[in-house]
Protein backbone atom coordinates (compact mmCIF):
# COMPACT_ATOMS: atom_id res chain seq x y z
CA UNK A 1 0.00 0.00 0.00
CA UNK A 2 1.35 3.42 -0.98
CA UNK A 3 1.94 5.71 2.01
CA UNK A 4 1.57 9.24 0.71
CA UNK A 5 2.93 10.89 3.87
CA UNK A 6 6.12 8.80 3.68
CA UNK A 7 7.07 10.52 0.40
CA UNK A 8 7.03 13.95 2.03
CA UNK A 9 9.34 15.76 4.39
CA UNK A 10 9.17 19.29 5.75
CA UNK A 11 11.10 20.60 2.73
CA UNK A 12 8.37 19.27 0.43
CA UNK A 13 5.55 21.20 2.10
CA UNK A 14 4.40 24.69 1.15
CA UNK A 15 2.08 25.46 4.09
CA UNK A 16 0.95 28.85 2.75
CA UNK A 17 0.89 29.23 -1.02
CA UNK A 18 1.07 32.86 -2.07
CA UNK A 19 -0.47 32.34 -5.51
CA UNK A 20 -4.15 33.13 -6.02
CA UNK A 21 -4.73 31.56 -9.45
CA UNK A 22 -4.13 28.21 -11.11
CA UNK A 23 -1.07 29.22 -13.16
CA UNK A 24 0.45 30.93 -10.12
CA UNK A 25 0.00 27.84 -7.95
CA UNK A 26 1.63 25.67 -10.60
CA UNK A 27 4.50 28.17 -11.01
CA UNK A 28 5.15 28.42 -7.25
CA UNK A 29 5.02 24.66 -6.72
CA UNK A 30 7.03 23.66 -9.81
CA UNK A 31 9.81 26.11 -8.84
CA UNK A 32 10.04 24.52 -5.37
CA UNK A 33 10.06 20.96 -6.74
CA UNK A 34 12.64 21.78 -9.42
CA UNK A 35 14.94 23.32 -6.80
CA UNK A 36 14.66 20.13 -4.74
CA UNK A 37 15.16 17.66 -7.59
CA UNK A 38 17.61 19.62 -9.75
CA UNK A 39 19.39 18.73 -11.95
CA UNK A 40 16.99 15.82 -12.58
CA UNK A 41 14.22 18.21 -13.57
CA UNK A 42 15.19 20.40 -16.51
CA UNK A 43 13.11 23.55 -16.03
CA UNK A 44 10.22 22.41 -18.23
CA UNK A 45 8.00 21.29 -15.35
CA UNK A 46 5.70 24.34 -15.41
CA UNK A 47 5.09 23.95 -19.16
CA UNK A 48 4.25 20.27 -18.72
CA UNK A 49 1.85 21.02 -15.85
CA UNK A 50 0.08 23.80 -17.76
CA UNK A 51 -0.28 21.53 -20.82
CA UNK A 52 -1.76 18.81 -18.60
CA UNK A 53 -4.30 21.29 -17.17
CA UNK A 54 -5.34 22.22 -20.72
CA UNK A 55 -6.49 18.60 -21.18
CA UNK A 56 -8.82 18.98 -18.19
CA UNK A 57 -8.61 20.16 -14.63
CA UNK A 58 -6.69 18.10 -12.10
CA UNK A 59 -8.90 19.40 -9.27
CA UNK A 60 -10.70 16.29 -8.02
CA UNK A 61 -13.10 18.00 -5.62
CA UNK A 62 -13.41 18.15 -1.83
CA UNK A 63 -10.90 21.02 -1.89
CA UNK A 64 -8.12 18.91 -3.45
CA UNK A 65 -6.20 19.17 -6.73
CA UNK A 66 -3.52 16.80 -7.98
CA UNK A 67 -1.59 18.56 -10.74
CA UNK A 68 0.66 15.97 -12.35
CA UNK A 69 2.92 15.19 -15.27
CA UNK A 70 5.87 13.00 -16.25
CA UNK A 71 9.48 14.07 -16.48
CA UNK A 72 12.80 12.59 -17.55
CA UNK A 73 15.55 12.45 -14.99
CA UNK A 74 13.55 11.04 -12.08
CA UNK A 75 13.93 7.49 -10.78
CA UNK A 76 10.95 7.62 -8.40
CA UNK A 77 7.85 9.84 -8.27
CA UNK A 78 8.38 13.30 -6.77
CA UNK A 79 5.63 14.72 -4.57
CA UNK A 80 5.12 18.21 -3.17
CA UNK A 81 2.21 19.31 -0.99
CA UNK A 82 1.01 22.91 -1.11
CA UNK A 83 -1.80 24.46 0.93
CA UNK A 84 -3.94 27.53 0.35
CA UNK A 85 -6.17 28.40 3.32
CA UNK A 86 -8.03 30.95 1.16
CA UNK A 87 -8.50 28.50 -1.71
CA UNK A 88 -7.81 28.85 -5.41
CA UNK A 89 -10.30 28.50 -8.28
CA UNK A 90 -8.97 25.40 -10.07
CA UNK A 91 -12.06 24.47 -12.11
CA UNK A 92 -12.86 21.61 -9.73
CA UNK A 93 -15.58 19.15 -10.71
CA UNK A 94 -17.65 20.24 -7.67
CA UNK A 95 -17.18 23.95 -8.48
CA UNK A 96 -15.48 24.65 -5.13
CA UNK A 97 -12.04 26.20 -4.64
CA UNK A 98 -9.04 23.95 -4.05
CA UNK A 99 -7.10 24.29 -0.79
CA UNK A 100 -4.81 21.23 -0.97
CA UNK A 101 -2.45 20.63 -3.89
CA UNK A 102 -0.52 17.39 -4.33
CA UNK A 103 1.97 18.11 -7.12
CA UNK A 104 3.06 14.76 -8.53
CA UNK A 105 5.82 14.25 -11.10
CA UNK A 106 6.29 10.69 -12.32
CA UNK A 107 9.40 9.25 -13.96
CA UNK A 108 8.86 9.17 -17.71
CA UNK A 109 10.13 5.58 -17.93
CA UNK A 110 8.06 4.34 -14.95
CA UNK A 111 4.57 5.83 -15.26
CA UNK A 112 3.06 3.01 -13.19
CA UNK A 113 4.63 4.31 -9.99
CA UNK A 114 2.99 7.68 -10.53
CA UNK A 115 -0.36 6.11 -11.38
CA UNK A 116 -0.31 4.11 -8.13
CA UNK A 117 0.36 7.28 -6.18
CA UNK A 118 -2.36 9.15 -8.05
CA UNK A 119 -4.80 6.34 -7.21
CA UNK A 120 -3.73 6.43 -3.54
CA UNK A 121 -4.34 10.18 -3.32
CA UNK A 122 -7.73 9.92 -5.06
CA UNK A 123 -8.72 7.06 -2.77
CA UNK A 124 -7.71 8.99 0.33
CA UNK A 125 -9.69 12.05 -0.79
CA UNK A 126 -12.72 9.84 -1.48
CA UNK A 127 -12.58 8.13 1.94
CA UNK A 128 -11.61 11.12 4.11
CA UNK A 129 -14.32 13.54 5.17
CA UNK A 130 -11.96 16.15 6.56
CA UNK A 131 -8.60 15.81 4.76
CA UNK A 132 -8.61 19.32 3.31
CA UNK A 133 -9.62 21.12 6.52
CA UNK A 134 -7.24 19.10 8.73
CA UNK A 135 -4.24 19.78 6.49
CA UNK A 136 -5.01 23.49 6.13
CA UNK A 137 -5.48 23.90 9.90
CA UNK A 138 -2.16 22.21 10.81
CA UNK A 139 0.20 25.03 11.88
CA UNK A 140 3.59 23.57 10.87
CA UNK A 141 4.98 21.39 8.09
CA UNK A 142 5.66 18.58 10.58
CA UNK A 143 2.06 18.72 11.81
CA UNK A 144 0.77 18.77 8.23
CA UNK A 145 2.64 15.50 7.54
CA UNK A 146 1.30 14.06 10.81
CA UNK A 147 -2.28 15.08 9.93
CA UNK A 148 -1.86 13.43 6.51
CA UNK A 149 -0.51 10.24 8.15
CA UNK A 150 -3.45 10.16 10.59
CA UNK A 151 -6.00 10.62 7.78
CA UNK A 152 -4.33 7.83 5.76
CA UNK A 153 -4.50 5.45 8.72
CA UNK A 154 -8.13 6.34 9.41
CA UNK A 155 -9.03 5.83 5.75
CA UNK A 156 -7.43 2.35 5.79
CA UNK A 157 -9.27 1.25 8.93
Amino acid sequence: MVKIHALLDEGLILPRLEARDRAGVLREMSKKLEARYAPGLDGTLLDKLLKREELGTTAIGKGVAVPHCRAKGLKVPALLLGLSPEGVAFEAVDGKPSHVFFLLVSPEDNPGAGLRLLAAIAGLVRRSRSLSSKLVKAPTSAEIIEALRAEEEKARA
